[in-house]
């Protein structure tokens, strides 16, 4: 009888080992950065100007844990969580053969750093679709 009980002490112990590192397992999945910085390539055109210059920038990147209701209103705000920049800062490009009349300059934001928030609209194009980043309307000259 002693022995019987060591037996379900010692597998009762083994279970909730097991239960903690299954445990620490998800926990470091969901903690894991989904939201992130990766280099992408950009193309940078004006009006006025006859080409297009691709270039790389940094951008935000990745998913972040949404809800989606079950129940929508257009009473209800929507407060879905996406992958935007936390801080960004200003690069510019010279765009080549722009006549005088037009700034020759083109300036786009780059990302320092990430986080799951709102969509920021200021800066963010927040739509379901759009253009990639590097779609060119002119001539493309790749630097």
């Amino acid at each position: 009888m002693h022995i019987s009980q060591n037996f379900k002490h010692g597998a009762a112990a083994g279970v909730c080992t097991q239960l903690l590192f299954l445990a620490a397992v998800l926990s470091a999945v969901q903690g894991s950065p989904t939201c992130y910085l990766t280099n992408t390539t950009i193309s940078a055109e004006k009006d006025g100007c006859p080409y297009c210059v691709t270039t790389v920038a940094t951008i935000c990147s990745g998913s972040c844990l949404t809800k989606d209701k079950v129940f929508k209103s257009v009473l209800s705000p929507m407060n879905q969580r996406i992958c935007t920049y936390q801080e960004i800062r200003y690069e510019s490009i010279r765009l080549p053969s722009c006549p005088p009349d037009v700034d020759p300059f083109y300036t786009y934001p780059v990302a320092v750093s990430c986080e799951c928030s709102m969509c920021k609209t200021e800066y963010t194009d927040c739509s379901f679709r759009s253009l990639g980043p590097d779609f060119c309307s002119t001539k493309t000259l790749f630097r």
